[in-house]
């Protein structure tokens, strides 16, 4: 919906001359949380819309009963754009496309994350206790102690990997010797399993310990960590 917000009437009479401003406005009949705001800027932005940013619009009850029904009407509106929502278009930086591109990237960083984290393959506390036969207070030691693998994402919890569970029970290998060569981040530790690697045969690491083959992952993690390409 397109809604025409014209200035607030004022003393000045080049104020009274000024012609009203299109703009356009998605709106939704509730306000949204700063949360939503957020998510709503995100979305945008994965689609490259990077000049659209979360505002508030607050009309007078007439005005916002008209704009509901689906009229058109120049109303008066009050604006309050969101806190913390990135804006490249006023952000002042000499460089808007390098932070748009980095923007970007984090948000499709994330989506994708997120979309990882439904997979039914990515269970809960719970679900992997039950399928390790301990307590979840056993799994949440074992996460301390880097023994199993939960990759956490803001308001998704925490989500363990069905794969990191073999035969008998028994956890994928060499986990802590893993974390120790690449980091404390579960993410990256992820992305480590899931990728194919030239000293495992292009193999995927995660495939090659399932196989036994804890030596050559472990040489493959050690030139991860210091930048080597496989």
């Amino acid at each position: 919906m397109t809604v025409k917000l014209s200035p607030r009437p004022g003393p000045s009479s080049r104020d009274q001359k000024r012609k009203s401003v299109e703009m356009t406005a998605f709106l939704t009949l509730r306000p949204f949380s700063e949360d939503e705001l957020e998510r709503a800027s995100r979305a945008l932005a994965s689609e490259g819309l990077y000049d659209l940013w979360p505002t508030r619009v607050v009309l007078a009850p007439d005005d916002a009963e008209a704009v509901a029904a689906g009229r058109e009407r120049i109303v008066p509106a009050s604006l309050a754009p969101s806190h913390g929502t990135l804006n490249p278009a006023r952000s002042g930086s000499l460089d808007v496309p390098l932070e748009r591109a980095l923007a970007a990237a984090r948000t499709r960083g994330r989506i994708e994350k997120e979309r990882m984290l439904t997979d039914p393959s990515m269970l809960n506390t719970a679900a992997i206790a039950n399928l390790l036969g301990m307590s979840e207070e056993g799994v949440r030691q074992k996460r301390k102690r880097h023994e199993v693998l939960g990759l956490e994402l803001a308001k998704r919890g925490i989500r363990y990997p069905a794969w990191q569970v073999l035969e008998g029970r028994q956890l994928l290998p060499a986990l802590p010797q893993l974390f120790n060569i690449l980091g404390d981040d579960p993410w990256r530790l992820f992305r480590f399993l899931q990728q194919h690697h030239g000293e495992l045969g292009g193999d995927r690491a995660l495939d090659a310990l399932r196989s036994g083959h804890v030596e050559g992952v472990i040489a493959a993690a050690e030139n991860t960590a210091v930048g080597a390409y496989s």
